[in-house]
């Protein structure tokens, strides 16, 4: 067996590995608090009480997303909030395996080590009621397609962070999807301005994962580092560029979870394709 050989597999049980392990602590350590944060929110709209309040940054009730996504939980809080958090978290665990089967359908070792880990990253944070595997999951189903760009722009009224993907189209000068991915996104969060933006949480807390929780001089320098690669690359108009685009999404903020670097999955299904422009 070569060392090439015996490297891929080391790589793929190490990855299958902990994908195997988040799994099975996913019902374990269920607790869909981040879930919670939705459906609260959207009772304060019910009774007509402030949409952002002023809470701890690492608390999970902390609501950060543009208003459209508390309007459309309103529904179900006409439904038990238990039912509501865990009946979402089970749906997100189902995003998270669309997220990763587009990955997992090339079948060679590097897509099939990296669908395992980002499915340990989504799965993991799909037992709090996260919504990013609902993100990640639009992303890839509709990387490649007409309405990616309108994906990116609902995707970052979410996350903020996916409205990077923009900078690949504006060093390609085209122009019209990155218009609707900004103008999407713009759209969404124009609403909040006619609420009180007073409690909205901007503090990163301790950061969580981000090198900002170590020094912010040193998180500035290599967010800095990854920015200007990453333009580097768009400006070569590199396929490479969704890629990097990706990581700086996991580098460039001051507070993340390993599941940002679930965007790695759109990216690579946009890196792979020998055309520079969408399907």
């Amino acid at each position: 067996m070569t060392v090439t050989r015996m490297a891929r597999l080391v790589a793929m049980a190490v990855a299958f590995g902990w994908l195997a392990y988040v799994a099975a602590s996913w019902f374990l350590l269920w607790n869909p608090a981040d879930a919670g944060a939705y459906y609260d929110a959207a009772n304060r709209l019910r009774d007509a009480q402030p949409l952002y309040t002023a809470a701890h940054p690492e608390a999970h009730e902390v609501y950060r997303y543009a208003p459209w996504f508390a309007y459309a939980w309103i529904p179900l809080t006409f439904l038990p909030r238990d039912l509501v958090l865990h009946g979402w978290s089970l749906a997100m665990l189902g995003c998270s395996i669309v997220a990763i089967w587009p990955i997992l359908r090339f079948g060679t070792p590097a897509a099939l080590a990296l669908g395992a880990l980002v499915g340990a990253f989504l799965i993991e944070t799909s037992m709090f009621g996260n919504a990013h595997p609902l993100v990640v999951a639009l992303l890839v189903v509709t990387a490649r397609r007409a309405a990616f760009p309108v994906a990116v722009g609902v995707s970052a009224s979410l996350k903020l962070v996916p409205i990077l993907f923009a900078m690949v189209w504006l060093g390609r000068r085209e122009w019209k999807p990155a218009m609707i991915a900004i103008g999407t996104a713009g759209l969404l969060w124009s609403h909040a301005l006619a609420f009180d933006l007073d409690g909205y949480v901007t503090d990163p807390g301790t950061g969580l994962l981000s090198l900002y929780a170590i020094s912010p001089l040193l998180w500035f320098a290599v967010a800095a580092a990854a920015g200007l690669l990453s333009v580097v690359l768009v400006a070569r108009r590199s396929r490479w560029a969704w890629v990097a685009v990706a990581v700086l999404m996991f580098i460039g903020p001051p507070r993340v979870v390993l599941s940002y670097l679930a965007f790695l999955a759109p990216a690579a299904l946009l890196a792979i394709s020998p055309r520079s422009k969408l399907e």
